[in-house]
């Protein structure tokens, strides 16, 4: 398929120029999705990154290894905005048949960041042929989004900062929703990310004389149980918390008792409060249930992302930009998500607004979650996400943007 011609499935108010570069939006999408590379491994996507804004004039600045950041400068005092993008792919094997799919066996764009990346590329020469009313536009193309924290890698490396960023924006096309919907939250979007390592230990021996050992399998399972208690009977049931234990791990034979087994889990939440009483829970539950057991167990407890949070009076302007693209009714409310996203990151130093990009379409086959090897994404809302990252940025910096308490 040309992707010139491809004939969009919906209206949408386009404006000239984003709609005359339609075709190559498409081109770089498929491109980017044809040459994944996995976080912090993004090495040619970052090369290719590099070369298109240069092509813009746009002076580019590499970090965090594998990251790019760029900057088009009005020349005149005033606010800064980033507008952010991330290029990591994943460890799946696709199994898409279209003319595009993955040259990398193993490695898949199953998460729409190849689609974030073009629709970015395409803002940034938007943006630099337009003239800016004052300030500055920061372009950040952000490695290793997959739970490799490459959010924090970018902040550390000064991405926020020369010149200060007043406001972050990012988008992210959303297989939940129908295209060409769009979602914007007020509060929490995404949830905290925490991931836990418990150990348990007892006394090995043989299968068949369990009464001369002390079974860490038995104490192991009995903490499993016990840990599914927190949520239902802990937790305020107005508030939100996902605990699960995804793995567990121990022994050798089947007629041996092990001295040891170890379980791997994770834990989301939103609310600050939340957070701290499912991880205090978590360390009694598991410890007292072990003791009772005649065991002893260890709990390794790290926290690995904030809850994203929308800055309400940001978000707010954001939806009236939304509803002048896409019209009043395709602008909706949604459920926050329990998955994490290290865009929280850029929310520790500035506002943040983070919104839902629907790009699912049952008519076209594109049904497939997020992380599947089928997913896919309506090409056909590409274009409405690139006058958003366009139009955000220009009513920001035009003075448009008068938060509303």
């Amino acid at each position: 398929m040309d992707p010139a011609k491809t004939a969009a499935s919906f209206k949408a108010r386009i404006s000239p120029e984003v709609r005359a570069l339609t075709g190559e939006l498409i081109a770089l999408r498929r491109h980017i999705h044809q040459n994944p590379e996995v976080a912090f491994q993004e090495r040619k996507t970052a090369a290719f990154v590099e070369s298109y804004l240069k092509q813009l004039r746009l002076p580019t600045r590499r970090m965090a290894e594998t990251g790019v950041g760029a900057l088009r400068d009005s020349g005149r005092p005033g606010p800064v905005i980033l507008l952010r993008a991330d290029m990591d792919a994943l460890p799946v094997t696709e199994e898409n048949t279209h003319s595009y799919v993955s040259r990398h066996p193993g490695v898949m764009h199953a998460c729409g960041h190849d689609s974030h990346v073009a629709m970015l590329l395409v803002a940034a020469k938007v943006l630099t042929q337009a003239g800016l009313p004052r300030g500055c536009v920061k372009f950040c193309f952000q490695p290793g989004e997959e739970g490799a924290d490459g959010g924090g890698a970018m902040v550390k490396a000064g991405v926020m900062q020369d010149p200060k960023v007043d406001f972050a924006f990012a988008l992210h096309a959303w297989l939940p929703l129908d295209a060409p919907k769009i979602a914007v939250l007020d509060g929490p979007c995404m949830a905290a990310v925490a991931e836990f390592t418990i150990t348990v230990e007892g006394v090995g021996g043989h299968a068949a004389y369990p009464h001369g050992s002390i079974d860490p399998v038995l104490a192991a399972s009995s903490i499993v149980l016990n840990l599914n208690t927190i949520v239902s009977r802990n937790v305020n049931p107005l508030q939100s918390a996902v605990l699960t234990v995804a793995s567990l791990q121990g022994g050798t034979a089947f007629n041996i008792i092990p001295p040891k087994v170890e379980m791997k889990g994770t834990v989301r939440t939103f609310d600050k409060e939340t957070k701290k009483l499912v991880e205090r829970r978590l360390k009694k539950c598991a410890t007292g249930t072990a003791k009772a057991l005649g065991c002893r167990a260890t709990v390794e407890y790290r926290h690995m992302l904030n809850a994203t949070v929308n800055d309400s009076r940001h978000a707010g302007r954001v939806r009236e930009v939304a509803r002048g693209i896409v019209g009043k009714r395709n602008v909706v409310d949604t459920e926050p998500s329990m998955g994490g996203e290290d865009f929280s990151r850029y929310g520790e130093v500035a506002p943040i607004v983070f919104v839902y990009l629907g790009a699912r379409n049952e008519k076209k086959g594109i049904v497939y979650p997020h992380h599947h090897p089928k997913f896919d994404l309506d090409e056909d809302v590409l274009p409405a996400g690139v006058e958003l990252f366009k139009q955000v940025a220009l009513n920001f910096l035009a003075g448009k943007w008068v938060s509303r308490e």
